[in-house]
């Protein structure tokens, strides 16, 4: 299962933008920004397991109530 930053984003209730910079400072635990080399471009990986614990996302979607 991948959780991309724009689900992310739309489930935190935040612009794309916020996520991928929180991402690339490294203010989240539940993913990272990586710039391979020279690159100007960054890939962002969002760990779903990490994700579900510390948002409350269900990774079949949704909200856990629980």
């Amino acid at each position: 299962m991948m959780i991309s930053v724009r689900e992310a984003a739309s489930f935190l209730k935040m612009d794309v933008q916020t996520v991928r910079l929180l991402l690339q400072s490294g203010q989240v635990a539940w993913g990272q920004a990586i710039k391979p080399g020279n690159s100007n471009h960054y890939t962002y990986l969002i760990y779903p397991k990490k994700f579900a614990e510390l948002t409350g996302y269900k990774l079949n979607g949704g909200v856990d109530n629980g």
